[in-house]
């Protein structure tokens, strides 16, 4: 059931809305000036707020302006007597969604308020998709955060760039490339994701008796070693399975390299 605030000093005319209101089966809140009308808001939630703009002490301009610090402020429809276009301006200014101009028949102001009341649903649930993204988001930015403190060969990993977001297996990927403070992750699967994470930081996550660092800019997954081959100034030559190109195991690694060869 949708809850309406309806703020008009006119007795008459108060009632007769509430009464039009209710008879469609909506929750009505009566006020009969701007002060009352702010306590209730203050104390309630209410989806839509249908304002006379004429009021003593507290008008409903500054009944408007009051609802700005809302989360989701409701759908705010202003019932006027005036026609003069300043005033329609100054209303729309401050974020009014529509006029309803006295006098005005059944069907006119139920027609407002059914529009209004499907916009604001359209824009609540447009809110909340962005709310449970962004929920989303957190949680797997945690569940990385928990998964490069205790990487598993077997276990997921959570990678996000610009371009996509997606868990992959640890044992898929091939091997991880160095761009200054970025990392390019190459899966089995063709994937490719580019990290705003340095090298020293995989190397030090990754399970060591899988992946090697054998270079610099490179790790590879020693399980999709293909072959080795020799090179110059004690360098040499690596070939991962699904790769193409080669790489190079630099003279500082080639060691370390021959040490995690021999465990395997």
């Amino acid at each position: 059931m949708k809850t309406l605030l309806v703020i008009e000093d006119d007795d008459v005319l108060r009632e007769n809305i509430s009464l039009i209101l209710e008879s469609e089966g909506y929750n009505v809140t009566k006020c009969n000036n701007g002060e009352e009308g702010i306590k209730e808001i203050e104390t309630k939630k209410f989806d839509l707020i249908l304002c006379d703009i004429m009021m003593p002490q507290m008008d409903g301009y500054d009944v408007l302006k009051s609802i700005k610090y809302l989360k989701t402020p409701p759908a705010f429809i202003f019932l006027t007597a005036k026609t003069e276009r300043q005033d329609w301006r100054k209303g729309m200014e401050l974020g009014a969604d529509d006029f309803i101009t006295k006098p005005f028949t059944r069907e006119e102001v139920l027609n407002a308020i059914n529009i209004q009341l499907s916009k604001r649903e359209t824009v609540l649930k447009k809110f909340n998709m962005e709310k449970e993204m962004l929920s989303l988001l957190k949680n797997k930015m945690k569940d990385e955060d928990k998964l490069n403190s205790d990487l598993k060969y077997e276990g997921n990993l959570f990678l996000s760039d610009s371009n996509k977001s997606d868990f992959i297996k640890i044992s898929n990927i091939l091997y991880l490339s160095a761009a200054k403070d970025y990392t390019k992750i190459f899966t089995k699967d063709k994937k490719t994701f580019i990290v705003r994470k340095p090298m020293k930081v995989w190397e030090s996550k990754l399970p060591k008796e899988h992946f090697l660092r054998i270079h610099r800019s490179t790790i590879i997954n020693t399980e999709y070693i293909d072959k080795v081959e020799r090179w110059f100034n004690y360098s040499h030559k690596l070939y991962l399975k699904d790769v193409k190109d080669f790489f190079i195991i630099s003279q500082r690694y080639s060691r370390k390299f021959k040490k995690q060869i021999t465990k395997m």
